[in-house]
């Protein structure tokens, strides 16, 4: 039997240990997370992900390239460069620019209240928002956590729209007095009606049921009431992807009569597919499954996997344990265990020599 050195030993029962852990973890998997009503950042993984919408997004990472304009209760607002580079262009090339700068002003002004909505009702709810930021696609609101609460998603969710309209309902009675307004005022009144026309728009386009914008959140928290918010994200991103094929079909088709104001259409569905992916990807490793779990479903069907079976439940499957990890055959001499048994303390302050 060969003898070694008590420091060598220790190395060697480190390893060991450190080995067995690591088993032991790989066997278990990573922690699931339940839903519940009280989800917070260390419950449900903490900072939010990536998950923003054109027009509107409750929830999202921040965005590089943006710069701070200012405050509003207590909530940095942000705007980023390519909007800004993007107006510059609008403006010089428009041939009112002071017209296209009232009208660029209105219309992200509105998306700021609608972005503001978001967060107010968040706040009551005690999440924390971190910024707003303005970009070509429209507003993304950062909180500190995702909610996976129905009742939680789906009133912050339709708060946005419901401003809108809210907004539009207050400008119906000026759009009637532009109506009989003299000549003096019609300024006046083309900007009162473009205010109505742009709430209904873009309150009535966020509830489109295109996750992750407003009516696709709507959508999930309807279908995540029963708690499996997994399966809800799965179903609402599905139904979203449709929605964005159709609005691709819509900017393909229009093409020809919208002109360039059609690729408006092409982004919003990309973004659309883009997001969703994102959103279902963060559920899936929030709640310890595999966030690839469609691509490996398909995979497994390919060899007799059920087609009745969603991909949830494949990710839920069981794997099979890792090898046990492999120990050295070689055992302590009498002469290291008694040295061992002397040593008083954990076996990592154990001194050794060897590195």
């Amino acid at each position: 039997m060969r003898s070694t050195s008590p420091r060598a030993a220790v190395l060697r029962m480190r390893r060991w240990v450190n080995d067995d852990r690591i088993g032991r973890a790989r066997a278990r998997g990573p922690p699931r997370v339940e839903d519940g009503s009280n989800s917070g950042a260390a419950r449900n993984g903490g900072p939010a992900r990536a998950v923003e919408s054109p027009l509107s997004a409750p929830y999202s990472a921040t965005l590089n390239g943006s710069i701070k304009l200012g405050s509003v209760l207590g909530i940095t607002i942000r705007v980023h460069v390519l909007l800004l580079v993007l107006a510059g262009f609008l403006v010089l090339r428009f041939p009112n620019p002071v017209q296209m700068l009232v009208s660029l002003g209105t219309l992200f002004g509105i998306v700021l209240l609608h972005e503001l909505a978001h967060s107010v009702v968040a706040m009551r709810f005690g999440l924390r928002v971190v910024d707003i930021t303005l970009w070509p696609l429209g507003g993304i609101a950062r909180m500190s956590e995702i909610p996976e609460s129905s009742r939680v998603e789906g009133w912050v969710a339709i708060a946005g729209p419901l401003l809108n309209f809210a907004l539009a309902g207050l400008a119906l009675p000026f759009v009637a007095w532009s109506a009989f307004s003299g000549p003096a005022s019609a300024g006046l009144a083309a900007w009162v009606w473009g205010f109505f026309v742009t709430n209904l728009l873009l309150g009535g386009f966020n509830l489109l049921p295109a996750f992750p914008m407003d009516g696709g959140r709507i959508l999930r928290a309807f279908l995540g009431r029963r708690g499996d918010w997994v399966r809800a994200t799965e179903q609402a991103v599905s139904i979203g992807r449709a929605v964005a094929f159709l609005l691709a079909l819509l900017g393909a088709f229009s093409w020809g009569f919208l002109g360039i104001q059609s690729a408006m259409f092409l982004l919003i569905a990309v973004f659309v597919w883009w997001a969703g992916t994102q959103e279902l990807l963060a559920v899936r490793m929030r709640h310890g499954l595999d966030p690839l779990a469609a691509f490996r479903a398909f995979a497994a069907r390919t060899t007799g996997w059920s087609q009745a079976q969603p991909a949830s439940e494949f990710a839920r499957a069981e794997r099979p344990p890792p090898a046990p990890p492999v120990i050295d055959p070689r055992r302590l001499s009498d002469e290291e265990i008694e040295k061992l048994e002397r040593f008083r303390g954990p076996l990592r302050a154990y001194p050794t020599d060897e590195t």
